[in-house]
């Protein structure tokens, strides 16, 4: 059952990556429109997904009529004309994202009537596209910064509304900063369970701080409501010295003015998200003969509780379905607060580890693994588990535990075979997990 679970990521992987080729030129309707009436292109690209969103964009448009601008995930510098390549630090920003963050700027405020602005935006270009509030805070400090919102735990819709009030690029300010030119479309690959708002903390999307919907009730922190927030995950240690005075004053930067007429001369459309890669996991599981169900109810979750509430649904599943093999898959991102000097791992594999145990002497297998290729620190995307893992775990001298508390997986599950090491696949839907059993 393992190998046909290393299928199944393949053929998930191959799916999201075909998806994101070949319907990028489909959505760039509008700016092909303004090509065709004698205007050009300002492209904007950033994110995991970005080199492969920007290379299928300029497919179709023609490149003597684009300038813009790569920012991937350093070390990746590769050329990629006529676009400029600025590679930004992930999970941490770095001097790149600072970089990437005021070129972006700049191609935004030199767009004017005759052009288009494109944004291609995914998963990571929180922190590869990035540039404080306040130009006097540095790299080390907002890396610091982001190293404690990183570490605490904390749902990303939370950790991208901090990033939102306190950045130069983020919460629409890229798309103001482009007001003049003729229109703009932003594509996304969405790795959050939020709005548009929440995908790399969203540089092309308004916020409406007086908005009260439920569910934008994090999209714009007042100053009383950063302070909690500060308060509640722990944060102080980590802000800036300038951060933290701004704070302390109540000069918080105010949420950009969007001038009405903004509004009617942009479009966001989305090409990937996690539903779409659940839907092909379920699709390879059925064409498989296993039975496959879906279930949404431990996003956000500790590792405990998605791994408990994962096997308590395969469990009715495997009551209600008692011949043949059958399988629950869930897509989403799990909390994994950090210890003060962790391992090497991340939280598809810490979650592994959660069901290791459980599942011990059962014909249980559970997959967990990153769509990005990327697990936490570690080389691995994620990997798989079984009934003999913990046995096969305490021959071989490994305390599970031990690996648990210390968010130490990799080296665990690496030596038993368990891993899987995709390295980046260049798209980002968040994560997909899946317990099977096969007695």
């Amino acid at each position: 059952m393992n190998e046909r679970l290393r299928a199944c990521v393949a053929a998930v992987l191959q799916a999201l990556q075909l998806r994101q080729r070949t319907h990028v030129p489909i959505c760039l309707g509008a700016p092909n429109d303004h090509v065709a009436r004698g205007g050009r292109i300002v492209l904007v690209a950033f994110g995991k997904a970005a080199r492969g969103m920007a290379t299928a964009a300029l497919s179709v448009l023609p490149v003597h009529r684009v300038r813009g601008l790569l920012v991937p995930p350093a070390p990746d510098a590769d050329p990629l004309a006529p676009l400029a390549v600025v590679p930004g630090g992930h999970p941490l920003p770095d001097a790149g994202s600072f970089a990437a963050a005021r070129q972006a700027l700049a191609l935004c405020r030199s767009a004017g009537p005759s052009d288009h602005v494109v944004f291609l935006v995914s998963g990571g270009g929180s922190a590869l596209l990035e540039l404080p509030y306040d130009p006097s805070i540095g790299v080390d400090d907002w890396r610091r910064f982001y190293a404690g919102l990183v570490g605490c735990g904390a749902p990303i819709e939370r950790i991208n509304a901090l990033r939102r009030r306190v950045s130069a690029v983020k919460g629409g300010r890229l798309a103001l900063a482009a007001q003049h030119a003729a229109g703009q479309t932003t594509v996304f690959v969405n790795d959050t369970a939020g709005g548009y708002g929440d995908i790399a903390s969203g540089p092309s999307v308004f916020v409406d701080p007086d908005d009260d919907d439920d569910t934008s009730r994090t999209a714009w922190l007042d100053d009383a409501s950063f302070r909690t927030e500060v308060r509640d995950l722990r944060l102080e240690a980590s802000l800036p010295a300038r951060l933290a005075a701004d704070l302390a004053a109540g000069s918080l930067p105010a949420p950009p003015a969007i001038p009405d007429s903004l509004w009617g001369r942009c479009a966001w459309l989305t090409l990937l998200d996690e539903h779409f890669a659940r839907a092909q996991c379920l699709a390879w599981l059925r064409s498989a003969g296993i039975v496959a169900e879906d279930h949404l109810g431990a996003d956000d979750a500790t590792c405990a509780m998605a791994a408990e509430e994962l096997l308590l649904r395969l469990s009715a599943l495997r009551a209600a379905q008692p011949h043949g093999p059958v399988a629950i898959v869930t897509t989403g991102e799990l909390s994994v607060p950090l210890p003060p000097d962790p391992g090497v791992g991340g939280r598809n594999q810490q979650f592994l580890l959660e069901c290791a145990e459980r599942i011990a002497g059962q014909p249980i297998s559970v997959l967990s693994f990153g769509t990005d290729g990327v697990d936490g620190n570690s080389p691995a995307a994620g990997g798989i588990v079984d009934g003999t893992t913990l046995a096969r775990a305490r021959a071989l001298g490994h305390d599970l535990h031990d690996a648990r508390r210390r968010c130490d997986a990799f080296p665990l599950l690496d030596a038993l075979g368990a891993s899987i090491v995709t390295g980046p696949t260049g798209t980002n839907v968040r994560d997909v997990r899946v317990a099977v059993h096969h007695g």
